[in-house]
């Protein structure tokens, strides 16, 4: 093992092509969704073709939700570096596969592939995050990271239409971009060196179930409210009077802007609260927008509340990121950003079902289910904050090992 002084160290370049890595996730979804028309168009003649197709956009987020939590393991067990570039490399074949296989079950089954590639990427790149970096360093790249993401999103989505435009499969050329991360990981990327105390830890300490399972459920609920207006904001604005499909596409535009900047929030926060509270004011901003949205008739206050909901959206994921890295111990890193990813995409697939369950006993009113959905996100909130002053609560953040929670009881 190399010593502390030799061993390299990270920076801007490891930074970098971490915060593109985390973005892929994101690309398999966006960089599909204009072309959704020309593929339904083109497999006209395939059964069920309009459910087939959309599932090909959210089918890797389930397979990220079921295989998640055994990619952390296997990140613990076999080390970092390795498994990145493969999956990477594998996360580019399958990703570009459509351009020469034409069958859409083929076409379908590479999306499954680009599935298990993220599920390994996205805990991957999550863990050499917390691994390369102190604390401060941590909320800077997390907050690059939900600066750039947006940007990307909108390259991503122009280019996307340009491509489909000449090709009815021409958007799976934006996925060889990971063919040029796969290269840039193998010259710049290092597998962390764990510290004696590291190794020790691993071998004697107990994995922190308990943690894990209560950062998971949090997780879970989390992913749920966050996409309630990822996925029905649209549906919202529709309901609005005189409302057109121009003007809902351009309003969600400009309210979209709304995300970088709560990812600069989240970085100045970090600075003066715990990642817990963090976790709860962004609660507070998800919550409260979906709650004025609801009461909303008119366009300013339902821009209002896409506004605040939208800077909840911006801090969300960094938050819950960086909450796990301050509460679990180096150790068992890999296993629970695999428990995070999991059912983060758990919640990600759920949250669709849960509100047509809700629009279906509110008489289809989507505006009820945002008031009802705020009102559960501000009361998780509070219950968050809340938890933050008891003992438990303060014994959880200064990152005490379990038996000191024990006695504490």
């Amino acid at each position: 093992m190399q010593s502390p002084k030799t061993a390299p160290q990270a920076g801007a370049v490891q930074g970098i092509i971490i915060a593109l890595t985390a973005f892929l996730p994101i690309l398999a979804i966006v960089s599909l969704a204009p072309a959704v028309p020309t593929l339904i168009q083109h497999f006209a003649h395939v059964p069920y073709v309009e459910t087939l197709v959309p599932l090909m956009l959210t089918a890797p987020g389930l397979v990220i939700a079921v295989a998640g939590p055994c990619t952390g393991w296997m990140v613990d067990k076999f080390g970092r570096r390795k498994l990145l570039l493969n999956a990477t490399l594998l996360y580019g074949i399958c990703g570009t596969m459509p351009l020469w296989l034409h069958p859409l079950p083929l076409i379908f089954a590479s999306r499954i592939g680009v599935g298990l590639a993220e599920a390994v990427v996205l805990t991957i790149a999550n863990t050499m995050l917390l691994d390369y970096f102190d604390d401060k360093k941590r909320r800077f790249w997390l907050t690059v990271q939900g600066v750039i993401g947006p940007a990307l999103a909108v390259i991503v989505l122009a280019s996307s239409g340009y491509l489909t435009a000449l090709r009815w499969n021409g958007a799976f050329v934006i996925y060889s971009v990971a063919l040029l991360l796969f290269m840039a990981m193998y010259f710049w990327m290092f597998e962390p060196q764990k510290s004696p105390r590291q190794q020790q830890a691993a071998a004697t300490q107990p994995f922190p179930w308990s943690r894990v399972l209560a950062l998971s459920a949090v997780t879970f609920i989390t992913a749920i409210l966050y996409y309630v207006y990822t996925i029905n904001g649209a549906n919202a604005f529709h309901t609005l009077d005189k409302s057109s499909p121009q003007h809902i596409g351009l309003i969600m535009s400009l309210v979209s802007l709304a995300v970088p900047v709560g990812s600069l929030l989240f970085g100045l926060l970090t600075r003066y609260y715990s990642p817990e509270r963090v976790i709860a004011i962004t609660l507070v901003l998800i919550g409260c927008g979906m709650v004025i949205m609801g009461l909303s008739s008119t366009l300013l206050p339902m821009g209002a509340g896409s506004i605040l909901q939208q800077m909840g959206a911006g801090m969300a994921i960094n938050a819950m990121i960086y909450w796990v890295g301050s509460l679990i111990p180096p150790a068992f890193i890999g296993r629970a950003m695999g428990a995070w990813s999991g059912a983060f995409f758990a919640g990600m697939f759920v949250s669709p079902i849960i509100v047509g369950l809700m629009r279906m006993q509110a008489d289809n009113d989507i505006l009820t289910v945002f008031i009802m959905l705020g009102v559960v996100t501000v009361v998780l909130a509070t219950a968050l904050f809340l938890y933050t002053f008891s003992r438990h609560g303060r014994l959880l953040h200064r990152g005490k090992d379990a038996s000191e929670l024990q006695l504490a009881k």
